[in-house]
C-alpha cells in the first residue's frame, strides 16, 4: 500500500515537529524551507515553551492541572476574554503537553524545566503558577549535526551556550559584569547550544535521523488543487520550479517581513518598527491560503508581543538584518519616554510598552511614538548594551550622549523640561524602589528574567543621575508572533469564512490566527502552540477519515 504523502512548508518548531511526527507515523514527508537555514523565529527565540500540566513538572512533583492552565489563559486575556476560543484553547493545552512528552519518548529532544520562573501574571491571575510551566531543551552539542550545523540559525539575541539557571545565578539576562565569562567562552568553543537555538538543533537532528526529504532554499509560491482539495504545493528552488504532492501543512511563521501585512496589522510606522526574526518570516501562510478561501483573522495591534530594540549600523554576520532586542531597558538607571519626555507605561514590561505606545491620540495616531530610552553612566558602567560590555564604547552611530539631560533632550528631539521633570520624579521613586506611577519592577517574571538581582531594593529600578547621560530612539520590534493569521480548527485544518475546512490544507504556529489564547500573552505561548498543532495536524493527516472536532 502506497504511503500517504505530506509536504511541510517551513522549518521552525512547528514544521520540525510536524516532520518528525509524520516520519514516525509512516508518512512520505518532505520538509520545505524558503531560506538556506532551519529554525525560523524559534531559533532566534529564548527557547521558552509554556506548557501547563506538563510531564517534566509532574515528575518533579509540581502540581498543576489542565483546568488551572485554561483558567490562566482565559484570565490573561481579561481585556477581551471573548477573543479566546475556549475549545481551541483546551485543544492546544492538552495537545502541547502530549506533544512534548511524545517528542521526548521518541528521542527527538530532552526537556528541562526553567526552575523558579513564574507565569507573567503570577500571583495576580487565577490559575497562575510560580514555577513549573516553562520548559526548554537540554543543552545540545552542536557538533552532533556535523556538516548540517551550517544549516542552523543561531540566535544573535540570547547568550547561546549557557543555561537559564546559570544566567539567573549570575544576576539576570543583562547583568554581564557578573557573568562567568571563561565558562561562556568554554561553552561556545564546545558549540553548546541552548535557548531557542538548542531546541531547534535537537529537533533538526531528529529530522535528519529520519526519512525526511529536506529542501532548503525552496519558497512555496502556490498551492495545488484537485477540485476543492489541496493536493500539493509549487515551490521555486535553485533549479527552478518544483511541484510537491500530498497534503500540505503551512508552518511558515508570522508576517514580520511583509511590509503590506505589517502596515495592515501592526500600525507601527516603518521608521519605528522592524523584526528580530530571520527575514524569511513574511506571512506566506496568508499569501498561500487566502486565494483558496482560507479566512484571515487578526487581533488588535496592541495584543502583539513586541520588544523594544534598535538596528545596528552594519550587520554582524552573513544574513544579519541588524535588528536587536534591547533587554537593558529593563535594568536600573534607565527609563523610556515619549517625545514629550514623559514616561507612559511600565517600561520594564514589554507587553505594557507596546500596548501604551500604540494607544491612539485624538487624530488616530500612536500617542507615544516615537519611544526613547534614556540612561546614565551608572547603567553604562554596569550593563553595557548588546555586545558592548559594561563600560565599553557603544556601537558607532547608535547612542547619543551629553553632559546634561537638557543637552541630551535637544540632541534627541525630546522636550527638555519634560525629560528633566521625569528624571527628577523617577529618581525620587528609585530611592524606595517603588514606582507609584506605573509599577516598574512589580512583575515577578520581569524581575526574575530581566532585572539585576544584585541591585536592591528593586532589580529593575535605579536613579538616572550620573553624567554623562545617554539615549537613543527605540524601535518596536516584532518577534515572530503574529497579529494576523489564517483561521484553523483544533486539528490545524484551514477554515473558510463559512467554517468549512479546506481538505488537505493545514496551518500551524504563527501562520494561524491566535484564537487559542486571544489577546492574552505569556512568553512561551508561541512555541508551545506551534509544537502542539504541528503534532496534532499530522495525526489528522494520518487518520483523516476520523477527524477530531472541537
Amino acid at each position: 500500500m502506497k504511503k500517504k504523502s505530506l509536504v511541510v512548508v517551513g522549518a521552525g518548531i512547528g514544521g520540525l515537529t510536524a516532520a518528525i511526527t509524520a516520519a514516525e507515523l509512516g508518512l512520505d514527508v518532505t520538509l520545505v524551507e524558503a531560506g538556506d537555514k532551519v529554525g525560523g523565529a524559534a531559533a532566534y527565540s529564548g527557547g521558552q515553551v509554556w506548557l501547563g500540566a506538563n510531564h517534566v513538572a509532574r515528575r518533579l512533583g509540581l502540581e498543576d492541572s489542565v483546568a488551572d492552565t485554561l483558567a490562566y489563559v482565559q484570565a490573561a486575556a481579561g481585556r477581551d476574554a471573548s477573543s479566546v476560543d475556549a475549545a481551541l484553547c483546551e485543544r492546544w493545552i492538552r495537545g502541547a503537553a502530549d506533544a512534548a512528552a511524545w517528542l521526548e519518548q521518541v528521542g527527538a529532544i530532552r526537556w528541562e524545566l526553567i526552575a523558579d520562573y513564574p507565569d507573567y501574571y503570577y500571583p495576580n491571575l487565577s490559575g497562575a503558577r510560580a514555577t513549573g510551566r516553562y520548559l526548554t531543551g537540554a543543552p545540545f552539542d552542536g557538533r552532533q549535526l556535523g556538516a548540517a550545523r551550517a544549516q542552523l540559525h543561531v540566535s544573535p539575541h540570547f547568550p547561546v551556550g549557557i543555561t537559564y539557571a546559570e544566567m539567573f545565578a549570575w544576576g539576570g539576562m543583562s547583568s554581564k559584569s557578573r557573568w562567568d565569562w571563561p565558562l561562556v567562552a568554554e561553552r561556545r568553543a564546545q558549540d553548546v547550544l541552548t535557548f531557542g537555538t538548542g531546541i531547534v538543533a535537537a529537533l533538526f537532528q531528529a529530522v535528519l535521523r529520519r526519512p525526511v526529504r529536506l529542501l532548503l532554499g525552496h519558497a512555496a509560491t502556490a498551492l495545488l488543487q484537485d477540485g476543492r482539495t489541496v493536493t500539493g504545493v509549487c515551490c521555486q528552488g535553485p533549479q527552478g520550479s518544483v511541484e510537491l504532492h500530498g497534503a500540505v501543512i503551512l508552518a511558515t511563521g508570522a508576517h514580520d517581513w511583509s511590509r503590506a501585512f505589517s502596515e495592515r496589522f501592526t500600525g507601527i510606522p516603518p521608521e519605528d518598527g522592524g523584526s528580530v526574526t530571520p527575514d524569511t518570516i513574511r506571512g506566506d501562510a496568508m499569501t498561500l491560503a487566502a486565494p483558496l478561501g482560507g479566512e484571515v483573522r487578526a487581533l488588535p495591534a496592541w495584543a502583539a508581543p513586541v520588544l523594544p530594540g534598535y538596528r545596528l549600523g552594519s550587520p554582524a554576520f552573513e544574513g544579519d538584518t541588524g535588528y536587536r532586542a534591547c533587554f537593558e531597558h529593563c535594568l536600573p538607571h534607565t527609563f523610556l519616554v515619549n517625545q514629550r519626555g514623559e514616561r507612559f507605561c511600565d517600561d520594564s514590561f514589554h507587553s505594557d510598552i507596546v500596548a501604551c505606545a500604540l494607544q491612539q491620540d485624538a487624530q488616530g495616531r500612536p500617542a507615544n511614538l516615537p519611544v526613547f530610552m534614556v540612561w546614565d553612566e551608572n547603567h553604562h558602567a554596569r550593563y553595557g548594551l548588546g555586545r558592548a560590555m559594561p563600560g565599553e564604547t557603544y556601537p558607532q552611530g547608535l547612542v547619543t550622549s551629553a553632559l546634561t539631560l537638557a543637552e541630551l533632550a535637544a540632541r534627541l528631539g525630546i522636550e527638555a523640561a519634560g525629560l528633566e521633570a521625569t528624571a527628577a520624579r523617577f529618581n525620587a521613586m528609585s530611592l524606595t524602589g517603588t514606582d507609584t506611577d506605573f509599577g516598574r519592577g512589580s512583575n515577578l517574571s520581569v524581575r526574575r528574567f530581566r532585572g539585576d538581582w544584585n541591585h536592591q531594593p528593586n532589580p529593575n529600578m535605579g536613579p538616572v543621575e550620573r553624567a554623562p547621560f545617554h539615549g537613543m530612539r527605540m524601535r518596536l520590534l516584532n518577534t515572530g508572533i503574529a497579529a494576523g493569521g489564517v483561521r484553523a480548527d483544533g486539528d490545524g485544518r484551514v477554515l473558510r469564512a463559512d467554517g468549512t475546512a479546506i481538505d488537505g490544507l493545514y496551518v500551524v504556529g504563527e501562520g494561524s490566527a491566535r484564537a487559542a489564547a486571544g489577546v492574552g500573552y505569556n512568553s512561551g505561548y508561541s512555541l508551545s502552540r506551534a509544537m502542539a498543532f504541528g503534532w496534532l495536524a499530522v495525526r489528522h493527516v494520518v487518520d483523516a477519515t476520523e477527524p477530531v472536532t472541537v
